[in-house]
């Protein structure tokens, strides 16, 4: 079950400092666009992820797959980013399952 997405083109480099503050991988670089995935349970952002790197060219930033809501975090070019948003929620709404 998908949660909540959210889209935000052209990220303020504030924005991008506040997010990158305890980051030990990839960074949100100023004016890339960030796409947010709230699924639960919370295991299914890491196969959201896994699809969206699949299907384009982008940078997980951040991964949460603990708790009831997993979030997903993913940064890129806007073209890219929705390529991967679309590659995403359709892998989490062709699941299988019992619902929550």
């Amino acid at each position: 079950m998908i949660a909540s997405t959210q889209l935000i083109t052209n990220v303020h480099h504030y924005q991008a400092q506040l997010l990158n503050k305890f980051r030990k991988g990839a960074l949100l670089l100023p004016g890339q666009s960030l796409f947010v995935l709230e699924s639960s349970p919370a295991a299914h952002v890491s196969l959201a992820a896994n699809e969206a790197e699949k299907a384009a060219t982008i940078n997980v930033v951040e991964i949460r797959a603990v708790g009831r809501f997993g979030r997903l975090f993913i940064a890129g070019s806007e073209s890219e980013v929705q390529t991967a948003r679309d590659a995403a929620i359709s892998t989490l709404e062709s699941l299988e399952g019992r619902t929550s």
